[in-house]
């Protein structure tokens, strides 16, 4: 009689429980039991950390259990609501920490070559600084030049003039003298006194 209640009992769980298994997980716990049935009852086979990935053989919704297989081979019952479809945060983590690290180190290659651009940027904008002030320099140096130019084209001119001045002043009185010359001949020489000829005296 227990031989057929047992029967009926299994054909019963088995006909309750899904026959395919599928990859699931230990959910975020420390560790949870693995029983050799479906109940906190039965004996205590092993024990399962968290994250850990199993096959789900079968549950059952009546106890509350989930018969799994883990990655040793051993097969047991465990609480159903410690299994998860996702994975755990013990094994996102590390992908999570590694998907940081790149792209921190992105964002490190980024920074380092948007520096190493603004250093460029910086110092061609030093050069273009040092270049404008060459220029500023050049030009009031020139322009310095052109004032001094300018100032001893205006002392030549001023010289130049002085000495057109000196000229026509010179020629002036070389003029007057000449008149004054030619108005005392004009007058004074019809006055003088003439020679009386040698053919005269033998006359």
């Amino acid at each position: 009689m227990k031989t057929f209640a047992y029967l009926v009992i299994t054909i019963f769980t088995f006909l309750s429980t899904s026959v395919t298994a599928t990859d699931r997980y230990v959910s975020d716990q420390l560790f949870t039991y693995l029983h050799k049935g479906p109940s906190s009852q039965y004996r205590i086979i092993g024990s399962l950390n968290a994250g850990t990935r199993i096959k789900l053989l079968q549950s059952d919704k009546k106890t509350g259990y989930s018969k799994v297989q883990d990655p040793r081979g051993r097969s047991g019952w465990i609480t159903t609501k410690f299994i998860t479809s996702q994975e755990p945060a013990i094994l996102r983590l590390p992908k999570v920490e590694k998907a940081l690290t790149s792209a921190n180190t992105k964002l490190n290659g980024i920074a380092d070559s948007n520096k190493a651009l603004q250093d460029k940027q910086q110092q061609n904008l030093n050069q273009q600084i040092a270049s404008n002030q060459q220029l500023v320099t050049q030009r009031e140096q020139l322009l310095t030049q052109i004032q001094t130019l300018e100032l001893d084209n205006s002392k030549l001119q001023t010289r130049i003039a002085n000495q057109s001045e000196e000229v026509e002043m010179y020629w002036f009185m070389r003029g007057a003298a000449i008149i004054i010359m030619g108005i005392f001949i004009g007058l004074v020489l019809p006055h003088m006194p003439r020679r009386k000829k040698k053919n005269d005296v033998w006359a």
